[in-house]
């Protein structure tokens, strides 16, 4: 993978900016100069979004809905404007495209504010027109500075330890707070390790903040670890409803097997297939697709390779916590008690015993 940055423009973005005030600006690299360390630091961001795999920080976004007309001509706008970035020829520093560049950068700085409350931290959001190995696509980023921090360097002239102060600054690449690409590259490709298709690839490494999400117009799928997670939880939640118990172990393995033994993508239909094996004859079709829509997980896109790693059985706030692969009947084994006042049995099979004391 080969990233060439073609142009930047950035700005300020915070709750309550308003035209003409002094944080109401935005320049990009027609008018100002970006250093060739820097920019590698910016081909490092949109290389850590594309590689990322679909874990628990990755969302996928999707233009297509079947909402509201305003959500749908949001929708269409924004993918408009990400279309025409992808149009525009920046390496020759044009006037014109660079002009029409940066008013898009700023339409979408506007829209970022107008979804941003007073809980959401300031910083700078970041429109880049990029290519990858010849394609071209869009990054967004919206990186938040340390405003003051204070750091121990080695005086390589004096060998003394002292402090600098730094102010400013932008995360390391590996603390990328928000960004998202657009279009997404190579879904179900052997060379990335990223499976799942969409329009909008997205990367929140400090914390999954919906208003970034819908300040690009998308409906999104969660990442496929966090989706397995919701939904098996979900498969879990029916029984219990129906018969006052949570999936056993070898129940767990089935719906695991099923999702895991997906070729390419596991979908909605996987997850039927999924809930049928692990509740049999009390499977209802109804209460499953009910259960996708209350957790928000109807749009489901599961890359099998990365699905939920543990599952955890909790009795009275006594945890044991098993991978998905030793959750099967051979491994552990949870006994559920005769009586309202019974007694929980579970049996781990194995050769040794390690003892943690932690806190």
């Amino acid at each position: 993978m080969v990233i060439n940055i073609n142009a930047i423009s950035f700005s300020p973005v915070a709750y309550g900016i308003e035209s003409g005030d002094d944080e109401d600006w935005v320049v990009s690299t027609r008018t100002v100069d970006i250093d060739d360390r820097v920019m590698g630091i910016f081909v490092g961001y949109l290389s850590r979004v594309i590689n990322k795999e679909d874990t628990g920080k990755v969302t996928v976004g999707h233009f297509s809905n079947d909402g509201s007309d305003e959500e749908e001509n949001v929708e269409d706008e924004t993918k408009e404007r990400l279309d025409r970035i992808l149009e525009l020829d920046l390496d020759d520093e044009d006037r014109s495209d660079y002009e029409e560049f940066e008013d898009i950068a700023e339409s979408l700085k506007t829209r970022l504010i107008s979804h941003m409350d007073g809980r959401t931290s300031k910083g700078y959001l970041f429109t880049i027109k990029a290519v990858n190995d010849g394609e071209p696509f869009v990054g967004i980023l919206k990186l938040d500075v340390v405003e003051s921090e204070e750091r121990p360097i080695l005086n390589e002239r004096t060998r003394r330890l002292e402090y600098e102060e730094i102010e400013n600054a932008f995360p390391p690449t590996e603390e990328l707070q928000k960004g998202c690409t657009y279009p997404i590259f190579d879904p179900l490709d052997d060379d990335n390790v990223f499976n799942l298709d969409g329009d909008v690839k997205f990367l929140q490494e400090d914390a999954d903040s919906e208003y970034f999400e819908e300040f690009m117009g998308c409906v999104t799928s969660s990442g496929s670890r966090e989706q397995s997670q919701t939904i098996l939880n979900g498969i879990s939640e029916i029984k219990q409803e129906q018969d006052g118990t949570v999936l056993g172990p070898d129940q767990v393995q089935d719906a695991r097997t099923t999702i895991q033994g997906t070729d390419g993508v596991a979908d909605g239909g996987t997850v039927h297939e999924a809930a049928e094996q692990a509740l049999g004859d009390s499977y209802n079709e109804e209460d499953v697709d009910e259960m996708l829509y209350e957790e928000g997980e109807s749009e489901v896109q599961i890359d099998p390779n990365n699905t939920t790693k543990y599952v955890v059985y909790d009795v009275d706030g006594i945890e044991v916590k098993a991978k998905m692969s030793d959750a099967s009947g051979d491994r552990i084994r949870v006994q559920e008690p005769e009586h309202e006042d019974g007694e929980y049995v579970v049996t781990v099979r194995g050769d040794d015993l390690d003892q943690d004391f932690q806190g």
